[in-house]
């Protein structure tokens, strides 16, 4: 059984991605397809470029943070957020991804934005990759969106936490998702976001948001916000005959510097998945909403 694997953000906590690959690698079940949003996506694109697990996490345990805020910081709010994300951008495809596109990948690669304009997912599988993965790190008022095809694209994590979506289904191929992220079912921040989202307030500002065009700094700020707002009230699901992966590292956000914790938890609970039957089984495993 071959698999396919959707990973998606949580920024230092999606670090446990490099310990999922890890573990298929090691048990003989390299991922044949990948999907990534945010910052899923920046550890999707190292692996389909590289083909090993390895190798992505030399890379990421190697990496001096201090070096990205130093190089990859730009000012952004003409563009409509703190920061622009041109500079990071360029950073990540001279230091990692070399100008490489998706032609150049080793396992095929699709990366999960979304379109500020309609709040709909946008799959992007052709490029230059370090363009795609700015897209689909495009935070609404921290970093700018990114035009692309005349549509302005940003986190796809808004419309599909996991992207399962960017994963086809096929014979013989099981369909793994990664989350890493906030735990809806269990986040204080998410409940009062909900409860606001569920508020005549908050139902005004989304309705509102749902009008804006996302034109100029003020509208893209708006119109961002209000898909950003109101992804929370959805609940994360895996589809039907996928498994959802949900891990908690114990770390921020900004932990960084503890990768070794999270490349361990993703490579544990991947190895006891496996030793489940996960893959004998061709993936079928429930998942919990």
């Amino acid at each position: 059984m071959r698999v396919a694997v959707a990973l998606g953000g949580g920024t230092a906590r999606g670090l446990v991605h490099v310990g999922v690959l890890k573990a298929l690698d090691a048990n003989g079940a390299p991922p044949v397809m990948l999907g990534g949003t945010s910052f899923g996506a920046i550890i999707a694109a190292l692996y389909a470029l590289t083909g090993n697990a390895l190798e992505v996490e030399r890379i990421v345990r190697d990496q001096d943070m201090a070096e990205v805020w130093r190089q990859g910081l730009d000012f952004g709010l003409h563009h409509g957020a703190l920061i622009n994300g041109r500079r990071l951008r360029d950073w990540l495809d001279r230091k990692y991804f070399l100008g490489a596109t998706f032609a150049d990948v080793q396992v095929p690669l699709v990366i999960a934005t979304t379109d500020l304009a309609t709040g709909e997912l946008v799959r992007v599988d052709s490029g230059n990759i370090a363009d795609a993965v700015r897209a689909s790190c495009a935070l609404p008022g921290l970093f700018a969106p990114v035009k692309a095809g005349g549509r302005w694209l940003i986190d796809g994590g808004f419309v599909e936490p996991v992207p399962f979506s960017s994963l086809p289904v096929a014979n013989g191929v099981a369909r793994l998702g990664v989350h890493a992220g906030v735990d809806v079912r269990r986040s204080g921040v998410v409940r009062a976001i909900r409860r606001f989202n569920a508020s005549r307030v908050g139902q005004a500002f989304l309705r509102r948001g749902a009008r804006v065009e996302p034109h100029g700094p003020l509208g893209q700020i708006y119109r961002g916000l209000a898909i950003s707002l109101g992804s929370y009230s959805h609940a994360l699901q895996a589809p039907a005959a996928a498994t959802l992966l949900r891990l908690d590292p114990h770390m921020a956000w900004w932990d960084f510097h503890k990768s070794p914790l999270a490349i361990q938890v993703g490579e544990r609970a991947m190895t006891e998945l496996i030793a489940s039957g996960f893959i004998c089984r061709g993936g079928a495993v429930p998942s919990p909403a």
